[in-house]
């Protein structure tokens, strides 16, 4: 069985995430490759251990979606550098 690896961003990929505003919206696929977890990780924290989890957004009955300022303060509040 293959381990799972994260999706790693290229730089520009990266940056482009960096540059969207706090009020964007991104998917919970690209919010993991931004907090360097697997999706499934994101899934089982947003469930298990809301406390440790940035807010989400339920569109409709199984979409997740995340806004980068709070990506940002997470990252923040966890100790991390959000500027990657």
């Amino acid at each position: 069985m293959k381990h799972y690896e994260p999706k790693t961003l290229t730089p520009q990929e990266l940056a482009a995430l960096h540059a969207l505003p706090d009020d964007a919206v991104v998917t919970s696929t690209e919010a993991a490759a931004f907090l360097r977890l697997t999706p499934r990780t994101m899934a089982w924290n947003r469930t298990q251990r809301p406390e440790n989890h940035p807010p989400h957004h339920v569109v409709g009955s199984r979409t997740v979606r995340y806004r980068m300022g709070d990506l940002r303060a997470h990252m923040k509040r966890r100790g991390a550098n959000p500027e990657g």
